[in-house]
């Protein structure tokens, strides 16, 4: 990731999150004890800031783009502004900016104190108007490639902090069809490839070692972390949060999970014995696939920890 990238997601990360303070501060101004009507009276000047802000993140891709490809003809004008105003599946804004009265009002008479169900309303309008402005900015980000033939992908640029599921995409090459995985709130962009210009790869295992021993045990966890710096590899670990479940083997409930356990994967294919359960469509490894947790409670030592690491597909 070059100087000129990291910079650009930088600047895309201060917009947004000066945009959700914004936001915030027109919260604070409602009622809540007339959350509906306050609110509402609010929305349009709500939706006109965060439009605002969605200009302001999509205008910064043209010069960014500029930036990183020199000399990179442009085909056209780039008409980002129409990025203002919508979410990215071209729904009005003022719906979702709604939404966060609605969650406060339900937490409201599910129980909740008035004080702490308003606070997480404005922690769902934060979460809200950042994705919304960050979207706009990516588009734009993607629009601009496209506007320029040379541009045939990209690459995923991820800065900390950022959560395990970014980190384990960084530096990912994506085709410019491909859509831009994010969740809400995320601050990840991209980097365009030509054959003449590709941005330094900068990878999970890249991102992980630039992390602190506390940043790497909030991110992914105490074990987690330990069985990356032991030599597992961070897509597996990450990925097999997914599947996590439990299992009653050796006398008692153990951390396991259901992901990769199918014979194409790597922890599958080294489990042996495999069976099809009833309404399954694939059969899977009859032994469980540990969790990294779990595989650190029933190590008597690190060796021991990376003979069962990689005999649950973790170390490949």
């Amino acid at each position: 990731m070059s100087a000129v990238d990291a910079e650009h997601q930088e600047q895309r990360a201060e917009v947004a999150a000066a945009t959700g303070r914004a936001a915030r501060a027109l919260w604070a101004q409602a009622d809540p004890a007339d959350a509906r009507r306050s609110w509402l009276a609010l929305l349009a000047q709500a939706a006109a800031v965060v439009a605002a802000g969605q200009t302001t993140a999509a205008r910064q891709a043209d010069p960014y783009l500029a930036r990183a490809l020199l000399g990179v003809e442009r085909a056209g004008e780039v008409g980002v502004d129409r990025l203002a105003g919508v979410a990215g599946d071209g729904r009005p804004i003022e719906g979702l900016l709604a939404y966060p009265m609605f969650v406060a009002l339900n937490r409201i008479g599910r129980g909740m104190s008035m004080a702490l169900a308003w606070a997480s309303g404005a922690a769902w309008l934060e979460m809200v108007v950042r994705t919304l402005v960050a979207d706009a900015g990516r588009a734009a980000d993607l629009v601009g490639m496209v506007a320029r033939p040379a541009v045939t992908s990209y690459v995923r640029v991820v800065h900390l902090p950022a959560c395990a599921r970014c980190i384990i995409l960084a530096g990912r090459e994506y085709s410019l069809s491909t859509g831009f995985a994010r969740h809400p709130r995320c601050d990840c962009t991209m980097a365009p490839i030509t054959r003449d210009h590709r941005p330094i790869p900068i990878d999970a295992l890249d991102v992980f070692r630039q992390m602190s021993p506390g940043q790497q045990r909030r991110t992914f966890g105490q074990a987690a972390a330990a069985a990356v710096a032991d030599g597992a590899d961070i897509a597996q670990v990450v990925n097999a949060r997914r599947g996590m479940t439990t299992a009653t083997r050796y006398g008692r409930q153990v951390q396991t999970t259901t992901e990769g356990i199918t014979r194409r994967g790597i922890a599958g294919s080294r489990r042996g014995r495999h069976e099809r359960r009833p309404g399954a469509r694939y059969a899977t490894a009859v032994a469980p696939r540990l969790m990294p947790e779990e595989i650190y409670r029933l190590a008597d030592d690190r060796a021991h920890a990376i003979r069962l690491l990689r005999r649950n597909g973790y170390i490949v």
